[in-house]
């Protein structure tokens, strides 16, 4: 009895088993190290635009492939060892900025967080220099104005000791003489001497060759301005709070006029070019972001139409930035000089768009700028309260001649 009771037993514990071995169905992931392994697709680079080199005046350099998918925002474009900024990306293309480097030769390589392999284009690129520190002003004295003359000699105004310093385009570097006031906005006159605005009615003339510092003139009253310029002609225009547009001729043979658009403005800069003078200007109070206008001048200095070039609320954050000077080129691009950490905007009008140039390149807070005879145009930069070293550089902006 016990033996068939021990049977019984034995037959009921593996009739279970069949049961639980053949009823149930484990949902069980199947291990990695079964399944075949797909190695991510690697990057390819294909192209580069612009092709060899990044001449002046280019502000991004456009990669183009294929696999760019994995490529991270940080770290993720290489110019030989610099890793660049992406600006925009998709699988087959990746915009970046200009990286701050100079070499004749380097390897472009894109960096995927997913593949092993990096990849490389072949053929070396070039990136041009574009900027460089110049005049040797290593006193750290603060500066106020620059402005350059036909020859492109570089004359350069302190602010304390108001030493007009100038800079031949061979380097030398000598001391012309001693500015009456610290100067506001500087222009280079027809007869090649240096004419200086300084927050007064008084316009101060420093002829370079002598260095003896005069009145040129002094405009009427109420007509305390701050910036300057002379047309192909010879006609001198200036501006400030309140004053209008002051016209001025040379030779001093007629009353200062004025155009009547700007009595109840701020005028913040005014620039000859290519028969237009551009003026920016905004209200005496409020707000309100600026506003650039040219006006066509025609023979004797008359100021015509003001017709609206930019307003600086189409320009989203750049909209608030303090302007110190600007530039306009003979594709109608603006450059604007602001008080900021990345102080060069590159403006379309045509767009209303606008854009850093030069990102990390060019050193915090223009104070001035002053364009020359070709490509480059020359910027103070510095701020004492900031700790900023205050100095001179030389831009290659790779565009053209933007003062006639």
């Amino acid at each position: 009895m016990k033996i068939y009771y021990n049977i019984l037993i034995a037959a009921l514990l593996i009739a279970v088993s069949l049961v639980v071995t053949t009823g149930c169905d484990y949902d069980v992931v199947q291990p990695l190290w079964y399944e075949d392994y797909t190695e991510p697709a690697s990057p390819v680079i294909t192209a580069i635009e612009p092709a060899n080199a990044a001449n002046p005046g280019i502000n991004y350099i456009t990669i183009y492939g294929e696999n760019f998918g994995g490529v991270p925002d940080i770290n993720g474009i290489y110019f030989g060892t610099t890793p660049v900024e992406i600006d925009q990306k998709s699988e087959t293309m990746i915009s970046v900025r200009r990286p701050n480097l100079v070499t004749d030769s380097c390897t472009v390589k894109v960096v995927s967080d997913s593949a092993f392999l990096v990849a490389k284009f072949e053929t070396p690129y070039r990136i041009d220099e574009v900027i460089k520190r110049y005049g040797s002003f290593v006193e750290n004295a603060v500066l106020k104005v620059v402005a350059v003359d036909a020859a492109e000699n570089l004359y350069v105004v302190e602010e304390f000791s108001r030493y007009v310093q100038k800079v031949a385009p061979n380097g030398d570097k000598t001391l012309v003489g001693t500015a009456s006031r610290a100067p506001t906005d500087a222009s280079i006159g027809p007869d090649g001497n240096l004419y200086l605005a300084g927050n007064n009615r008084a316009i101060d003339f420093v002829n370079v060759s002598t260095g003896e510092v005069s009145q040129w003139t002094r405009l009427p009253s109420g007509k305390v301005v701050k910036y300057c310029d002379f047309d192909n002609d010879g006609y001198f225009y200036s501006g400030g709070r309140r004053t209008d547009i002051v016209v001025v001729p040379f030779d001093l043979s007629a009353t200062p006029t004025t155009s009547g658009f700007y009595d109840n403005e701020e005028i913040y800069g005014l620039r000859f070019y290519d028969g237009y003078l551009y003026v920016i200007s905004g209200p005496l109070s409020g707000t309100d972001p600026l506003k650039i206008y040219k006006h066509a001048i025609s023979a004797g200095g008359s100021v015509g139409e003001q017709e609206l070039v930019l307003d600086f609320n189409d320009l989203g954050d750049f909209s608030s930035r303090i302007v110190t000077s600007f530039a306009v080129t003979s594709n109608g691009t603006i450059f604007l000089a602001t008080n900021s950490v990345d102080p060069l905007l590159i403006v379309n009008p045509n767009t209303r768009s606008a854009d850093m140039f030069y990102k990390n390149i060019v050193p915090a807070y223009c104070k001035h700028m002053y364009w020359g005879n070709g490509s480059y145009t020359y910027i103070i930069t510095g701020d004492t309260d900031l700790g900023e070293e205050w100095t001179v550089y030389r831009v290659d902006m790779g565009y053209a001649v933007a003062n006639p």
